[in-house]
């Protein structure tokens, strides 16, 4: 009974308000090619924006508003629009009564009616309403091919079955179910397909065909392997474990039964990597603030310090003026002051430097951002919805950019200021660049970049973490930067008696023979080494300075056009 019980929860559920991203796609084209009409309506406006950006609450509040503000006899086209994206909203945040509501209210007539049909009958379903969806989803089936706009057949079909199988009509419940399995097969929708043919062997087993019903359930088993989907990976691993339990077969059964725990184990980990994430992110905005607040201490110390050197100096002039036997104190006094003088002067020939690099490499994305800003504006004075996403993305991207320089400027000035502490303690190396992954995990899709990784979670190594992470984002921050659309970076890790590698290897530009020969020549890490106009920066100093300081070193080969190839040496463990 157990076996039952297991395969008709796991496999009833999943059909449920799936849709293909090509589904999705087509749908959302199409909503947006036909309400554009209507974008000189304010409030119908921003509905339609949130609509297309998923912001569900948002589209609720400002559809209402829109309906509010319309003649009950006049605008039912959109009036019908804000019905629509009011219950496709309260679907999308499972508020299904509400979602009902608004579904019924649209008129026959309306461009997207059997959309609002085939919701309702999903929502039914999910309600166990079996028999009011079967009416919404025999509606929809009659459709032609045409206007379907992204339905997929299967799916429909696929619902009936469900449907009839929850009602104990077996004979069409399997006429249903075998006919969605076809037409996926078809459409080699790999995940639909595998729900399809759980369903179907649940409907079997319901009957007591085993062997039928065992047979869909290895297909299904079978296909998991050729998706990245975790979830569907351990239920049919779990379904195939009670198969063989039930078949005394204890050691297939066992086989299954562990698989099923490690995808298991696997989802939960992928679960909890966010909130793994946004902890540290949180604890290093602490440490942030009270880096802060220190600089601010000690900058209050300084200016005590200085007003109290003033003080003395004028009380030192003072008394040179009552003789001559001032006169040697005087000279002492001169000699220290000199000695400060030179302390000081270096100490400004920093600041100043710091600040040449910030208003040099900060003028450019400054001015870059004002001209997206302004372009933001005339986009927005223009309705021009189209292009105020790109717009968006190119300032996000270019503060992206202008953050990581100001997070580099802050760890240089640190460490030159000797402010910067080293922990130097064990760690294994694969989670940490698992962890700075994670933040570039966008970036990298954004540019459709492949980022391959072969990584020992049994090396360990020698090292301060929060300084190798450091080095770790300016490294792969530029591999994507400079690795064209579609391109792969691979990170691997290996080790050998003496040492622990990371290797970071793209397909990007590469550097010249003259950035080459720069790089090698970064012997000594000093201000006067940096040379932004040829190409070395502050972030290769910095990576450079910090590999050093963990007692390691940082190896590049390359050449222009081919990519490059990053070694990073640590102490081995």
């Amino acid at each position: 009974m157990s076996f039952k019980i297991t395969v008709l929860l796991i496999f009833i559920s999943m059909p449920l308000f799936s849709q293909q991203k090509t589904a999705i796609s087509v749908f959302e084209n199409k909503i947006k090619e036909r309400s554009t009409i209507y974008t000189t309506k304010e409030n119908f406006k921003k509905a339609q924006f949130f609509f297309l950006q998923k912001e569900w609450d948002s589209v609720i509040v400002y559809s209402k508003r829109q309906l509010n503000s319309l003649n009950q006899n006049q605008d039912f086209e959109l009036r019908n629009f804000c019905y629509f994206f009011r219950g496709y909203s309260f679907q999308k945040k499972k508020l299904f009564n509400e979602s009902k509501k608004e579904f019924l209210k649209i008129s026959k007539d309306f461009i997207f009616h059997q959309y609002s049909r085939m919701y309702l009958g999903e929502i039914e379903l999910e309600q166990h309403n079996f028999q009011k969806a079967i009416t919404y989803f025999k509606a929809i089936e009659l459709l032609n091919a045409g206007n379907y706009w992204g339905i997929k057949k299967g799916s429909i079909e696929n619902n009936l079955g469900l449907c009839y199988l929850h009602l104990k009509i077996n004979d069409t419940a399997e006429f249903y179910l075998l006919k969605s399995s076809k037409i996926q097969e078809i459409e080699k929708d790999t995940l639909k397909l595998i729900g399809a043919y759980g369903n179907i062997a649940t409907m079997y087993y319901d009957q007591y065909k085993d062997d039928i019903a065992i047979s869909y359930f290895k297909k299904a088993y079978q296909l998991s392997k050729h998706t990245k989907n975790f979830s569907l990976k351990s239920t049919t691993a779990l379904n195939m474990a009670v198969v063989e339990e039930n078949r005394k077969k204890l050691i297939k059964a066992l086989t299954y039964r562990k698989e099923y725990e490690q995808w298991n184990d696997s989802l939960n980990n992928q679960n909890k990597i966010w909130d793994i994430a946004q902890i540290e992110k949180r604890d290093a905005i602490r440490e942030k603030q009270k880096e802060v607040i220190q600089l601010q201490l000690e900058k209050k110390v300084k200016i005590v310090e200085r007003n109290g050197f003033i003080y003395s100096s004028i009380t030192l002039l003072c008394l040179l003026v009552t003789g001559v036997y001032f006169y040697y104190e005087k000279v002492k006094a001169n000699k220290t002051i000199l000695a400060q003088k030179e302390v000081l002067n270096e100490l400004n020939a920093t600041k100043d430097y710091l600040f040449s690099v910030v208003a040099h490499d900060l003028r450019s994305p400054v001015n870059a951002i004002r001209k997206e800003h302004n372009k933001l504006i005339g986009q927005i004075a223009n309705r021009d919805i189209q292009n105020i996403e790109k717009t968006v993305d190119t300032t996000i991207s270019i503060t992206e950019s202008m953050y990581s320089l100001l997070n580099n400027i802050l760890h240089w000035s640190l460490e030159q200021s000797k402010q910067l502490v080293f922990i130097i303690q064990t760690y294994a190396l694969q989670p940490i660049i698992e962890h700075v992954l994670f933040d570039f995990k966008n970036l990298a899709v954004a540019k459709h970049i492949d980022i391959q990784t072969n990584l020992n979670t049994m090396i360990l190594a020698n090292f301060d973490r929060e300084s190798l992470k450091v080095v770790l984002r300016n490294l792969i921050d530029n591999a994507i930067k400079y690795t064209p659309e579609k391109g792969t970076i691979s990170i691997t890790t290996t080790t050998d008696t003496n040492a622990s590698y990371i290797e970071i290897t793209d397909v990007g530009i590469g550097f010249s023979k003259e950035q080459m020969n720069r790089i090698h020549n970064l012997k000594t890490v000093a201000i006067a080494n940096i040379d932004r106009s040829k190409g070395v920066g502050l972030g290769l100093l910095l990576c450079i300075t910090l590999i050093q300081k963990n007692k390691g070193s940082l190896d590049i080969k390359s050449s222009l056009g081919k990519g490059s190839i990053i070694k990073i040496t640590l102490p081995k463990a």
